[in-house]
């Protein structure tokens, strides 16, 4: 066996390599700000039920303008709602599903068809009888209505939060209606009795959604209910009441796109937000409503009446944020 070579005494180690240095990574480019607000989900719905807000307020406003032009209110309630039932039937068909009703819930369905029809019937019939603006304020009360009724019948305690807030919602309601000539009895009455109803649609359709009902499956059906209703109410009154100018035509054409676009926003919003989140952010509509009827149709508004609106918005959103809480 050969011993193995011996290094020389003087030979020095060889020196170790120097560890590579990696060239620095490149940062990935960066994303306008509009790609990166589309990949975010909450977003999105944020700004799909923003929009669906302001549609919403403008076809509030829109439908005034379509009174003050020859059409009658049962007019634009049978355009809307046949409107709005092909297209939730193409949301359907799309989806292959239909909207089935469980066991036992057609009861209630029936019942919540009517309060959906009271409601659109009543406020509607408000603002042909008193400015939007303050039919839209009275209207507002419904959240609390809701919370009252819950309480009443022990779905939901009465939380301080609640009775708090009706308290100062009422304050701002006394100053918003303190107006001359604007108010109009009949029409307050008639925006309290669209808050009651939609308090008590509300109620219904959570026990229907409870029993596994989608809330776009509640609408369809309420949505057609109310066609049929309509269709009554359209007849009783001499048929259909057709704008007698330009304008009129314009004001009735928007206020079906613009309902039509705000309902598809709006279901649209629910696939990407809690339902929390989106009817926090549809607490924004007496604002958009307010701030229309004064800037495109002149409605008179004081400083007393913008005190009394800011109550009652904040109100509304001091009670949807303490919910969110609770």
């Amino acid at each position: 066996m050969t011993p193995s070579a011996e290094p020389p005494p003087d030979s020095a180690p060889a020196p170790e390599a120097a560890p590579a240095v990696s060239a620095p990574a490149e940062a990935p480019p960066r994303r306008p700000i509009a790609a990166r607000l589309l990949s975010d989900r909450a977003a999105i719905g944020y700004l799909l039920i923003l929009v669906a807000t302001i549609l919403f307020s403008a076809n509030n406003n829109l439908a005034k303008e379509a009174y003050r032009h020859g059409v009658s209110v049962d007019t634009v309630l049978v355009g809307r709602s046949w409107f709005l039932v092909p297209l939730l039937c193409l949301w359907f068909a799309a989806r292959r599903t239909w909207p089935a009703v469980p066991r036992g819930m057609a009861g209630w369905l029936v019942l919540g068809a009517i309060l959906f029809s009271v409601n659109g019937w009543s406020l509607l019939s408000a603002f042909d009888r008193m400015s939007v603006s303050l039919a839209i304020l009275v209207f507002y009360l419904f959240p609390f209505m809701v919370g009252l009724l819950a309480a009443a019948l022990r779905i939901e305690p009465l939380r301080p939060a609640m009775a708090i807030g009706l308290v100062v919602a009422f304050a701002g309601l006394y100053l918003a209606l303190d107006t001359e000539g604007e108010l109009h009895p009949m029409g307050v009455v008639l925006a309290l009795v669209s808050a009651l109803a939609i308090s008590g649609n509300i109620l219904v359709s959570g026990k229907l959604m409870r029993h596994g009902m989608s809330p776009v499956a509640v609408a369809f059906w309420m949505v057609l209910g109310s066609s049929i209703l309509y269709g009554g109410t359209l007849a009783a009154s001499g048929g259909f009441h057709w704008p007698n100018s330009t304008t009129g035509w314009a004001a009735f054409a928007g206020t079906i796109v613009f309902i039509c676009a705000a309902f598809v926003m709006f279901y649209g919003a629910l696939n990407f937000l809690r339902e929390a989140r989106t009817a926090l952010v549809m607490n924004l509509e007496p604002i958009f409503t307010i701030v229309m009827a004064v800037a495109l149709f002149g409605e008179a508004f004081g400083g007393t009446q913008w005190l009394g609106a800011a109550l009652v918005v904040l109100a509304i959103f001091g009670v949807a944020l303490a919910g969110r809480k609770g």
